[in-house]
Parts: structure tokens; sequence; C-alpha cells
């Protein structure tokens, strides 16, 4: 019976005149943090600006195996904004913090002969209340709650689509530690709530475009580096990432497909090299990041350019 419905899923995307699954991505960007993602920095105010090159040839099936989707094909660039305000306040000991993002996105899907593209904004994360704790032991601590306002460019027929169109309540604990010898370990977890898509996608899958939430997700980003250099740091980083609950769908038919599927709970592991350079007041961080396990996911490498520049107090 799983097979018949795989094999369903399969031949409805390739029919579509557009490929797009709610489940098959997030809101939040996989490995974006990595080194230096687990503290805050002194009070001021930073400008960070992050490149993302993503691609991958395989949308991988709920074993991990290639092929679910055939012929499949995502291309994503992107460029990101992010204004960080650490202020001089302490809540609780902490320091006070806010911050928001703001991405361009570029993207390319195909599957089979169904394909799209598009450019624009996509939605904006905001997290007005972040707190930051620093110890003399080199433990950092900081938390959150990021929200993803649906603001951005939305074609619900379109593929490529870069906005998702729900909202999204991101808790987050990042934890660091510096060691005294060069040593630096950074830990991200953030837990998903996704909501109602009420103009969902439309595709095989969805074709009348009923209203899709997609299921809650947990992912955790890391890296450690050690200094090789009075000014530059080599080192590890990269993610995993689970989808915790089904997704839901408010039709009858596409959901006993998803139901067959498992709920298509997504999942992803990825690693690679990072190297961080400091350039005066500012770090530049270059990561490449790959997926070499996924289930409902594409599975494909990421490269990662990060800066971190102060820009005013």
């Amino acid at each position: 019976m799983l097979r018949k419905f795989t094999l369903l899923c399969c031949a409805l995307f390739a029919a579509a005149p557009a490929y797009a699954t709610e489940s098959g991505g997030g809101v939040y960007p996989l490995g974006a943090e990595g080194a230096l993602g687990g503290a805050l920095p002194p009070p001021g105010v930073y400008y960070l600006g992050y490149l993302q090159n993503y691609e991958a040839n395989r949308f991988n099936d709920g074993k991990g195996e290639k092929g679910l989707l055939p012929d499949f094909h995502v291309d994503a660039q992107a460029a990101v904004t992010r204004l960080v305000w650490v202020t001089d306040r302490k809540v609780l000991g902490a320091d006070f913090a806010m911050h928001m993002v703001a991405p361009l996105v570029a993207a390319q899907v195909r599957v089979g002969s169904a394909q799209g593209q598009q450019t624009g904004f996509t939605d904006v994360t905001i997290d007005p209340f972040i707190l930051g704790w620093h110890w003399k032991n080199g433990l950092h601590v900081i938390t959150g709650i990021d929200v993803n306002v649906p603001i951005g460019r939305y074609d619900r027929t379109n593929p490529a689509t870069v906005s998702r169109h729900y909202w999204n309540v991101e808790p987050i604990i990042a934890l660091a530690y510096t060691g005294r010898k060069g040593l630096q370990v950074d830990v991200k977890t953030m837990f998903d709530i996704n909501f109602t898509n009420p103009d969902a996608q439309i595709n095989g899958l969805n074709p009348t475009g009923a209203r899709y939430r997609s299921g809650n997700e947990f992912h955790l980003e890391y890296a450690v580096t050690q200094a090789i250099t009075p000014r530059a740091s080599l080192g590890v980083s990269g993610y995993y990432y689970v989808q915790t609950s089904s997704d839901r769908v408010n039709d009858a038919s596409a959901q006993r497909v998803l139901d067959a599927l498992g709920g298509f709970k997504g999942e992803a592991v990825a690693a690679g090299p990072t190297l961080r350079v400091g350039l005066g007041k500012a770090q530049l961080i270059g990561t490449w990041q790959h997926e070499f396990s996924a289930r409902y996911r594409p599975q494909g490498d990421k490269l990662w350019l990060k800066l971190i520049l102060p820009v005013g107090h």
C-alpha cells in the first residue's frame, strides 16, 4: 500500500504544472549561523550579511533514497541582511538585544518537465526580546523567540515561490564555549511552530490548494573551530533537522497520501569545513555544508559566506 501511494505521489508531482510541497522546505535557512552563532557580541549595532548558494539534484523518499521526485533539481541563491542591536540594558543579568532578518532569494526548481523560477524578497524574521548571558568560565547562552512574518513575494502556482506564506514562531536556545587555547564551540537549537497556510501552494499533491499546515520542526546547528593563527580559525560546521509532527491538509485525498507517507516528516543531516578570518573589527566566515542524509527533502550542498560588522553603538 505504501509503495502504491509513493508512486501516486510521484506521478502527481511529475504531472503537475508546478512543483512545490509545503513540507519540502522550511522557514529557517538551515546552517546559517555556525561559528560565532552561540554568543551575543558586546553592546552595539551590528550588520550581518549572508550569501548562500544551495544546489540539489535529488529529492529523497522516507528511506533516504533518491528518486521520490524524478529528474529533480533546485538551485537557490540568497543575500540576507540581518541587523542586531545589543543594548546597554540588563534583564535578569543578561544583555538585552533585538534583531531583524530580511532575505533576498532567487530560486529555480525543476521536476521532470515542470519547472519554475522566482526572485524577490521573502518573509521577514523579527525578535524584539533576546537575552544573552556571559560567564567568566567561557560559557555563553542566548534565548529568544523569532517570529516569521509572511510578507514576502508569493505565487501559489510557482514551484520556486520564495515566501512560505504562513506565520511561524521559533523559540531559540544557543550555547557557546570559548576556550583559552583558541577552541570555540557553538550550538544553536530552534523549534519551529508552524501556522496554517490559508492559500496553500497548488501542486500535484494539493491540486485544490486546500489549507495546509506544515508539521513542527526541530533543528540544531553546530560549529567547532580551533584557532590556527591569531586572526583565523578552522573547523567543522553543520546541522541536524527533524520534523516532529505530520503535515495536515484540508483535503481528504491529499491527506490519505500524506498519512501513507508517514506524514511526510522530513529529516536532514549536514556537515562540512568552516573557516573564520578576522578583518579588523569585522569577521568573515566561509562554510561548505554537504547534506549526506535526508528524508522527504532535497539533498544537496550549501555554500555560505557570512560577514559580521559592527556599525554603531
